[in-house]
């Protein structure tokens, strides 16, 4: 017995190995039990993880998979396996935890840290990892109890995220959700679980509200500079109108007059071709297409208010234009 060891069992009331008249069986005993404590500790989750890497085949249907291939000649010994279902009934556990298990096995494989479940072998030593620097549990843990359950990934993100933000595993929330009955349960039971759920509400009240808030600002935002684009539309048009005639001054007063005319002439005949596009056939405009069309008529719109308001403030009087002026309600 080394000195630090003497020290130890003076500390633990025992001298040679008696301690008040019984004999125990040594120190020898006790730290080889201690480490093997300080390798499961360590390793036992990855202990369990790789039992069943290397006897599970999620597609190995209800029942044992005979995969003794070792009774081929000149053939490789390979691990019976069984479905996830069947390994969990002999070992007294749920198939969900089995696949659990199974997937952080191959997450971790993925890694290249490990061989994966598949390529397991008989007679291969394979190193487990140690869980100080591969964790088993936790937030950043390779174990996640969602994998064996038939959740969305909707839901798998929405628990996670919030598992992230709350430090909670997702594991304990996932059981949560998967019992609604021992949560009514509890809320009626436990005025600490009752609280906890109106601050879980109150919370989702306010992101809600928030949520709402922030959608209701980037709408009007949205229709802001919607209207802002439609301004500067308007501007240019009117602008380009003017420049228009401006430049038509500088022709005869005739033919500007005429070049206005038949210009006018178009857009009806343009609008006419339109409505009787509309009444031969119904069209269904999808959202975009109907806000685009209502944008090109209110654009139109105020053309036509503009040519009006030139036409009608100058001193024309030309017969042709008049008639077409007065035969289509100034187009309007």
């Amino acid at each position: 017995m080394t000195g630090g060891q003497a020290a130890d069992a003076a500390r633990d009331g025992v001298r040679d190995g008696v301690r008040d008249g019984v004999r125990d069986d040594g120190d020898d005993a006790l730290r080889a039990d201690i480490a093997q404590f300080v390798t499961l500790e360590r390793k036992g989750p990855w202990l369990m993880a790789y039992l069943v890497a290397r006897r599970v085949a999620p597609d190995a249907g209800h029942g044992v998979g005979l995969e003794q291939e070792s009774t081929k000649p000149f053939d490789r010994n390979v691990f019976r396996r069984v479905s996830a279902s069947e390994f969990a009934r002999r070992a007294g556990t749920s198939a969900k935890r089995v696949l659990a298990l199974w997937q952080a096995w191959n997450r971790l494989a993925a890694e290249g840290v490990v061989p994966h479940a598949m390529a397991l072998q008989p007679g291969t030593d394979v190193e487990l990892p140690d869980a100080k620097k591969y964790p088993f549990y936790g937030e950043n843990g390779y174990y996640r109890s969602l994998d064996g359950r038939s959740i969305s990934p909707e839901r798998r993100e929405a628990i996670e995220r919030e598992a992230a933000t709350a430090g909670t595993r997702p594991s304990a929330i996932t059981y949560v959700v998967g019992h609604p009955k021992a949560v009514k349960t509890a809320l009626l039971a436990d005025e600490a679980t009752r609280a906890a759920a109106r601050e879980a509400l109150a919370e989702f009240d306010a992101r809600q509200a928030a949520a709402d808030a922030a959608d209701h600002a980037a709408a009007a935002e949205v229709t802001s500079h919607r209207q802002r684009e439609y301004d500067d539309n308007l501007r240019r048009e009117r602008e380009s109108l003017a420049a228009q005639a401006r430049a038509a001054r500088d022709g005869t007063e005739a033919d500007a007059s005429m070049d206005v005319f038949h210009a006018m002439a178009e857009i009806r005949m343009a609008a006419s071709r339109a409505l009787a596009l509309l009444h031969k056939q119904q069209i269904r405009f999808t959202a975009d297409r109907a806000q685009a069309i209502a944008e090109l008529c209110d654009g139109a719109e105020a053309a036509i208010t503009a040519v009006r308001d030139l036409a009608t403030g100058s001193a024309l009087d030309d017969a042709a234009l008049a008639k077409f002026l007065d035969d289509n309600g100034g187009l309007l």
